[in-house]
């Protein structure tokens, strides 16, 4: 009886564990969009004389901020308790939370991309400006295709580790 009791809580700890990495990789794309966000101002303050180039770099980091606290935010999803009623509940809004997010992310980041062109040919032929961003936008789309994938796959191993404990 004291191991299946043991093995239920190692269980439960590894379910919390998962989730809190599902937590943490938000957050982190929380941060890596206001650090864009900062960029971008930080070069349209650098580019405040020639309006071509500041208004949009300002309109990317509007988007910018804007995406983060619309779709990035995570704080209804926080575990208040740890149990294993609000573990399946936060799975549950976090699941709703990535289906929300990977559906404008691409979007946003492309539109992003768009408005880092002015200020890139500042400093290179519209040529490498061009490449460089379809290249850049490219690796991003891939990469963010493998990492929804791999939440995607967490979040229903979850589902289903939780489905057979509650059984």
């Amino acid at each position: 009886m004291t191991t299946s009791k043991t093995n239920r809580t190692d269980l439960f700890q590894d379910q919390l564990k998962n989730f809190k990495a599902l937590l943490s990789g938000s957050k982190m794309a929380e941060v890596s969009s206001i650090i864009l966000a900062v960029f971008s101002v930080g070069a349209a303050f650098i580019s405040r004389n020639n309006l071509e180039q500041a208004i949009p770099l300002l309109l990317g980091a509007l988007a910018q901020i804007i995406y983060t606290i619309k779709y990035l935010q995570t704080n209804n999803i926080k575990q208040k308790s740890y149990t294993q009623t609000s573990l399946n509940s936060g799975v549950l809004k976090f699941k709703q939370y990535i289906l929300k997010r990977e559906k404008y992310e691409m979007p946003v980041m492309a539109f992003y991309m768009i408005t880092l062109v002015p200020f890139a040919l500042r400093y290179k032929s519209i040529t490498i400006v061009i490449s460089v961003c379809l290249i850049s936008l490219a690796l991003v789309s891939f990469l963010g295709f493998l990492a929804f994938k791999k939440v995607d796959s967490n979040i229903e191993l979850l589902e289903i580790t939780l489905k057979n404990k509650l059984q």
